[in-house]
């Protein structure tokens, strides 16, 4: 009886033994499970173009990133208002009710909805080309309130230069413009500007909204020598509209964004969208560390590339200058 029992003891301490290893496994995953951060982040864009959608996937490259590297969870909410701005309204006032750690709102029609749907949630903006005119935020240096992001100013003397370049013949050039998007408005004087110190007349067409910009090409193709498209977003989504009556007409477009060139434009001095986005998701992350997005400067996208359209150039008989076709970093 004494040797059974003394067995029995050492059978049952194995026992305890073995059912304590098999259960810390399960235990520190648990564990683990219960100290996974978790992020709900709101994504708000006017519209879905290659620049926009660029500017998402570096976003979203950035973020995932920092999630596999810091072991959290980031739900996303992704919307699109597909231009229109009642619905862009209604999607910043849902994200503003939601209980969201960040919105990362897509240009800048989309940015001020949400700036003006909430001062409470962290907004961070991607592609803003002017924050100050557009009201988003107090100042570039120390933004203030509940906002920071990344502006995309173009170089729109360069990008004109570069066209008369290529085509020195250029006096007039056509721009389709929406005069209720900031950001337009606000390139519309930039380019005003540059057209006036370099002697060329600029001849402009307004719409409202995608529908109007065949009429408004074909009507201006006949009184320019060229167009330009615009950072506007109502234009950027019919692009290839555009590129269609230009072709037919016989005139260059010189684009203020990459994705237009591949679109069909001769050629720009673009910024890197998806680098854009890559730089607000940096921002993002600042914030979901415990930064305050008002205490973080503006960052200004001010790095540019050439690309060229060597199809669209060869289409319309274009010489490119060989520095310039040597300079350039992208040929389509």
């Amino acid at each position: 009886m004494k040797i059974r029992k003394k067995w029995l003891n050492g059978t049952f301490s194995f026992y305890l033994i073995l059912c304590c290893f098999f259960s810390l496994p399960a235990s520190a995953e648990q564990a683990q499970e219960k100290t996974t951060k978790t992020y709900t982040i709101g994504i708000t864009k006017i519209v879905s173009h290659p620049g926009i959608d660029a500017i998402e996937e570096g976003f979203l490259q950035t973020m995932n990133a920092y999630a596999k590297e810091k072991n959290v969870q980031i739900n996303y909410n992704m919307q699109n208002a597909q231009g229109d701005m009642g619905t862009s309204s209604l999607i910043a006032k849902k994200f503003a009710g939601d209980n969201l750690d960040l919105i990362f709102s897509i240009s800048t029609p989309s940015t001020q909805q949400v700036v003006k749907a909430t001062n409470k949630t962290n907004i961070v903006f991607g592609a803003v080309t002017d924050p100050l005119s557009a009201g988003v935020v107090k100042s570039l240096e120390s933004p203030g309130g509940n906002v920071t992001g990344v502006s995309d100013v173009w170089p729109i003397k360069k990008q004109i230069e570069l066209l008369l370049k290529l085509v020195p013949s250029v006096k007039k050039i056509g721009l389709i413009y929406n005069p209720g998007e900031s950001n337009a408005s606000f390139m519309l004087g930039k380019l005003q500007e540059a057209c006036d110190q370099l002697g060329l007349k600029l001849i402009t067409k307004s719409i409202a909204n995608t529908s109007e910009v065949y009429l408004a090409a074909i009507s201006l193709a006949t009184n320019v020598d060229a167009f330009y498209s615009s950072i506007d977003n109502t234009v950027l989504s019919a692009i290839s509209t555009l590129v269609k009556v230009a072709n037919k007409s016989k005139k260059p477009i010189i684009a203020g964004e990459s994705d237009s060139v591949q679109k069909g434009a001769i050629a720009t001095l673009g910024s890197n969208y998806n680098e854009i986005g890559k730089e607000s998701g940096s921002l993002a992350i600042k914030i979901l560390q415990g930064a305050h997005p008002g205490d973080l400067p503006v960052v200004s996208n001010t790095k540019t590339d050439l690309y060229l359209n060597m199809n669209a150039l060869n289409t319309l008989k274009i010489n490119v200058p060989a520095e310039l076709a040597k300079e350039a970093k992208v040929k389509y």
